[in-house]
């Protein structure tokens, strides 16, 4: 009933150059992702940090009184 499969003129025979080139393509596609998620990452990384600085700044507030300045934490 499926003599017919692995018999050199199959449709379904398996061409092992496509099977190598599409994993080429997944491979090269899973780099691209990881060198993007890096990418997003460290951008992530620095919005926090500036965030912070951002947030530390708004909790000081700089007064001039009499004798100099003075810092207060909100």
């Amino acid at each position: 009933m499926y003599s017919n499969w692995n018999s050199p003129n199959s449709q379904y025979q398996t061409d092992h150059r496509q099977i190598n080139h599409d994993q080429q393509q997944v491979m090269q596609r899973l780099a691209n992702l990881e060198h993007r998620l890096e990418l997003l990452l460290s951008s992530l990384e620095k919005t926090n940090e500036t965030l912070r600085s951002i947030e530390e700044l708004q909790n000081r507030v700089c007064t001039t009184g009499g004798g100099g300045a003075v810092i207060v934490r909100m």
